[in-house]
């Protein structure tokens, strides 16, 4: 048999990919309809669509796993980011923070292989420096906080709609 014939043409739109848009049209219309209460910002829809396009697997049970992975680095990240950001403030010299900062790197990263949680050091990584890095008005605690919660939103989404939202070719 032909290999090509079992392979999708690049141009398809597959289930997968409308699975991933909706969880990204979700997510804005629910951080919009917050905005419009005046309680979020652009950066919080960011982060819950970029939980959702990293969680939308090709299976609900990959979706669960990549969200747990996702969710624990966020959490970890989101922790160690909140107390740089306080040794920051303590320290409040921008050369020592840098050392600090890639110092919570390797903190980090040991602390996720400790739990072996692996696959959660880029993410936790990123969540970390986001968070370390960030001039927030929100006080480090808060700041990651909403961090966490944006994540989760993004997590839920995505993970709520590979569940429910089913191909149309497998529906019996």
């Amino acid at each position: 048999m032909n290999e090509t014939n079992n392979k999708k043409h690049p141009l398809m739109i597959g289930m997968r990919t409308v699975k991933t848009a909706l969880s990204v049209l979700i997510c804005l219309t629910l951080y919009r309809f917050a905005d419009s209460l005046g309680h979020t910002t652009n950066f919080d829809a960011f982060l819950a669509c970029v939980a959702t396009v990293i969680c939308m697997q090709d299976s609900v049970e990959k979706s669960l796993k990549s969200g747990r992975n996702r969710l624990a680095g966020t959490g970890i990240g989101a922790l160690l980011g909140m107390i740089f950001l306080y040794i920051d403030m303590l320290l409040n010299n921008a050369y020592l923070i840098i050392a600090v900062i890639a110092f919570g790197v390797i903190v980090l990263i040991t602390v996720c292989n400790l739990l072996r949680l692996s696959e959660s050091v880029v993410i936790g990584c990123v969540v970390f420096l986001i968070i370390a890095l960030e001039q927030t008005v929100d006080g480090p605690f808060i700041s990651s906080v909403r961090r966490l919660l944006d994540t989760a939103v993004g997590v839920v989404v995505a993970i709520a709609v590979n569940r429910f939202v089913k191909n149309p070719k497998n529906r019996h």
